[in-house]
């Protein structure tokens, strides 16, 4: 299994939106290209009654067309791609912004590097999460318990693995194979605190969008930009850019 686009960055929920760290966020543009990420606009929204009945799946047999889907998405290798977040406020008219890159390797993990406002590495593996300068210093991010079963669903969302995924969330699925969209709402009451809902929204094998809710005025969008699939990193890279 692979990791690729959305992800639900609970850890980094609670640091970034109940905290204010500036220096963390989930996602940001991933500048190889220095291509901007689609603009929301153009990106459709799910359909309002995505998360019902109708559309719940069983991760063990999606049917068709997701099979079809997750098998493409999880063939895609190590990815690197650009990024755009915004992140929403109850206290601010207008989002915070933020861009930056991801590499997503099925082994090392994810691996996300802030370029604005702020330079900084937020690495994320089966280990937790890793907060590293540019300095070279860095720290391990909080071990609570909550933040660290959202951790570690991240990882797995991030490698569209909805066995592991089907343990502390529902799914839910809609569209077809051209344009698609996944909500994931946790069944655990505490992680919901947390992460109210994971919403990934996407067009051919490409992820577009991700929206990651913590309540109905407290959200983060996540618009995935340029992306390359298959990619080899560097020992360099990886030595930079994870753990």
């Amino acid at each position: 299994m692979h990791p690729f686009a959305f992800s639900l960055a609970p850890l980094w929920l609670r640091l970034s939106l109940r905290r204010g760290w500036k220096g963390v966020g989930l996602i940001a543009l991933f500048a190889l290209a220095a291509k901007a990420a689609p603009e929301a606009a153009s990106i459709p929204a799910p359909p309002e009654d995505l998360v019902a009945p109708a559309h719940q799946i069983d991760p063990a047999h999606p049917g068709a067309p997701w099979e079809g889907l997750l098998k493409a998405l999880q063939s895609k290798g190590n990815i690197a791609a650009a990024f755009t977040e915004n992140r929403y406020f109850p206290f601010k008219k207008i989002p915070v912004v933020l861009t930056g890159e991801i590499r997503l390797s099925p082994e090392h993990g994810l691996s996300l590097h802030y370029l604005t406002p702020d330079d900084r590495l937020m690495i994320v593996d089966n280990h937790g999460v890793l907060f590293r300068l540019p300095s070279g210093r860095s720290r391990e991010g909080p071990s609570d318990p909550r933040a660290l079963v959202a951790t570690d669903a991240l990882v797995h969302v991030m490698r569209f693995d909805l066995a592991e995924l089907s343990k502390q969330f529902a799914t839910y699925a809609a569209g077809d194979a051209s344009r698609w969209y996944f909500a994931f709402d946790p069944k655990d009451e505490t992680l919901s605190h947390t992460l109210s809902r994971l919403i990934v929204t996407g067009e051919g094998g490409l992820v577009r969008r991700i929206q990651l809710r913590k309540s109905a005025i407290q959200s983060v969008e996540i618009l995935i930009g340029e992306t390359r699939e298959n990619v080899t990193f560097t020992p360099e890279e990886l030595k930079r850019f994870f753990r």
